[in-house]
């Protein structure tokens, strides 16, 4: 198949991730993957082996299947010559939501729980696109045992559907009575202003912040933590708690993009939202119980493994078939 997909920018986000990898799985099983972004710029943080063109080559070709997720490049996708096209959900609640569903589209979703959204709420099929990890980046490396006991959290804080700052007051909290306890945050700086989250870190608690790590150091990273923690809400796939299942960390997290692999007391602990409450009586438990912390570990490594970018690139080309199969030949 001759595929195509649209990006806004290559910078280091979960959203750009998921195309790369995707691109790259699809291209291991014998498809053509073309990336178009704006001025045609390839990922500097990512090996892409595909192909990449700027959007004024769009109309220049002709492919079997078009997929986009970012809202501020409808006009160029409409402009992509494409047997059938998907819009693949990776956010939940965006503003343009309802006029996207609305469309001559096909629908994918990065999550069981975006996919229930947009069927329930617009009556659309929305394929089952859940995914990814990838196990040559992330995966258990040898812990030290120490004094401290060490939260890992990710920093972008300034996106407050990250939940940071609940995190951050639930370990504040349980300072008070384990000293040993400490933070770890990591992030990227990305946008044009290339923002630094690390002066918005404002806590009691002893931290670090480890910022632009190359992918070559992620499961180094996560190998410096006791357990992750995440507080998102309307997310569509869960990428770092995924990540850190993958690295055979115990997870703390909410139901928002994980509810593929997140299942309360056997795979995670789950907290139905970010409340600090909340959070914090479930990291006390792993705090507390090693045994938990051991016992959550191997049942989320197992289970994220059933979830690579590989096995995403296969229920694609089922769904691509299934749906071309049944598109009339556009003339």
């Amino acid at each position: 198949m001759k595929i195509a997909a649209l990006l806004p920018h290559v910078e280091v986000f979960g959203g750009v991730r998921r195309y790369i990898e995707v691109g790259n799985a699809l291209i291991r099983r014998g498809h053509r993957f073309v990336l178009f972004t704006p001025a045609g710029a390839k990922p500097d943080w990512l090996d892409f082996r595909g192909e990449v063109k700027a959007f004024e080559a769009i109309p220049s070709e002709e492919f079997e299947v078009g997929i986009c997720s970012e809202y501020s490049i409808l006009p160029q996708f409409d402009r992509l010559k494409a047997g059938t096209k998907f819009f693949y959900f990776v956010l939940e609640g965006h503003k343009g939501e309802k006029a996207v569903a609305r469309r001559d589209y096909h629908f994918l979703g990065s999550s069981e729980g975006i996919c229930r959204r947009i069927e329930r709420k617009y009556g659309r099929r929305c394929f089952r696109a859940p995914g990814g990890i990838n196990p040559e980046i992330f995966f258990p490396l040898p812990r030290q045992p120490g004094r401290e006991f060490k939260i890992l959290c990710y920093g972008r804080i300034y996106k407050k559907r990250k939940g940071i700052r609940q995190v951050i007051k639930a370990a504040e909290k349980l300072h008070q009575k384990n000293p040993h306890l400490r933070l770890i945050f990591f992030d990227s700086m990305v946008g044009e202003d290339k923002r630094d989250p690390r002066p918005l870190v404002w806590t009691c608690v002893p931290h670090e912040f480890y910022l632009d790590l190359p992918q070559n150091r992620m499961a180094w990273l996560f190998s410096q933590a006791d357990i992750f923690v995440g507080g998102e809400r309307r997310a569509g796939w869960a990428n770092t708690a995924a990540e850190a299942m993958a690295c055979r960390l115990p997870v703390v997290c909410t139901p928002s993009g994980s509810r593929d692999f997140a299942v309360h007391n056997e795979t995670v602990l789950v907290v139905p939202f970010a409340h600090p409450f909340l959070l914090r009586r479930q990291i006390k438990r792993l705090l507390e119980e090693p045994e938990l912390r051991e016992r959550l570990a191997k049942a989320g490594h197992r289970k994220i493994g059933e979830f690579t970018w590989d096995a995403l690139a296969g229920r694609l080309e089922a769904i691509f078939q299934e749906v071309l199969s049944r598109t009339p030949t556009r003339p």
